[in-house]
């Protein structure tokens, strides 16, 4: 049979401050994980829908501003301001539960609420880059 009552009070105290310590760093380290996979949003990114860009950049622990433009004039203007926040394990532009914000890695897509799905700046730069490097081997190699 196991008996407790062998067992020293102050190893049981031990113990259990030593789970409360571990259980802390675990969720130290997911809340800061949970935040870095957040981070990814930060950036310049295009429509792909309409005539908007956005640019979003991290404010503090759990909240990203993002500026909303409208290219549909022959300027740039501010479409909205809002800011991003993490709440539920999810993201959320402004106050509207309605407006959630989806980053996806694979298509390295950005969802934004009721403002569609935008493609990273720095995406787009790079397939163009891509293309112009293709371009210039078919060149060279036509000669």
């Amino acid at each position: 049979m196991n008996d407790n009552k062998n067992i020293p009070g102050g190893v049981v105290a031990a113990l259990h401050r030593e789970i409360k310590t571990r259980t802390e760093i675990v969720r130290t380290i997911a809340d800061l994980e949970q935040q870095l996979d957040a981070d990814r949003i930060c950036g310049s990114w295009l429509s792909t829908e309409n005539q908007l860009s956005a640019v979003i950049r991290r404010l503090g622990p759990g909240t990203w501003r993002a500026v909303i433009f409208d290219h549909s004039l022959c300027y740039k203007r501010v479409a909205q301001e809002a800011v991003i926040t993490l709440r539920r394990h999810r993201l959320w532009l402004g106050a509207d539960e309605g407006n959630r914000v989806f980053y996806d890695a694979a298509s390295d897509m950005l969802t934004i609420g009721c403002y569609g799905r935008f493609v990273s700046e720095d995406a787009i730069a790079r397939s163009e880059a891509d293309d112009i490097s293709a371009a210039e081997f078919s060149i060279d190699e036509a000669l």
